[in-house]
């Protein structure tokens, strides 16, 4: 029989939820877009028990999907422009912004021993919103009369 002090810091290390980290979140976002930005970032909220932000990290997701998606419409007659700038810019964007709001909380995490998601989670989680943001591409596309008449 196991004694009680050891069952609870068992039952304790269990209930410790997991988080993404830093790196995974900007290596995800970098490849797969804003929306995985704003699942893993919520996530780490819920993890660390702060679900009224999880609703304003989904706004900002669906705010900053909408603005890549439109430069990379506005941009994509430019012949020069670059297109690996808007990877860059919202992976640069949320790696500083999880940093600032969620940073202090993840070395606290880490510190009280908490576990981290693998990279592999992360990526699997971004390749999901990616087809999500995909297909409602194609619906917003098939919706518009004549969008796809070329």
């Amino acid at each position: 029989m196991i004694p009680y002090n050891q069952a609870v810091e068992q039952l304790e290390e269990e209930e410790k939820p997991k988080i993404y980290t830093l790196n995974s979140i900007r290596i995800a976002t970098f490849l797969f877009g804003p929306l995985t930005a704003g699942y893993l970032v919520a996530q780490n909220y819920k993890a660390f028990d702060q679900r009224e932000k999880v609703t304003a990290t989904w706004i900002i997701a669906v705010v900053a999907l909408i603005a890549v998606v439109g430069l990379a419409v506005f941009t994509s007659g430019t012949e020069r422009f670059p297109k690996f700038i808007f990877p860059l810019a919202y992976a640069w964007g949320t790696f500083l912004l999880v940093q600032k709001f969620q940073g202090e909380q993840m070395k606290e995490h880490s510190a009280a021993g908490g576990t981290t998601f693998t990279i592999w989670r992360a990526l699997l989680a971004g390749l999901i919103c990616l087809v999500a943001t995909l297909v409602i591409i194609c619906v917003i596309l098939l919706m518009i009369p004549g969008a796809l008449d070329e």
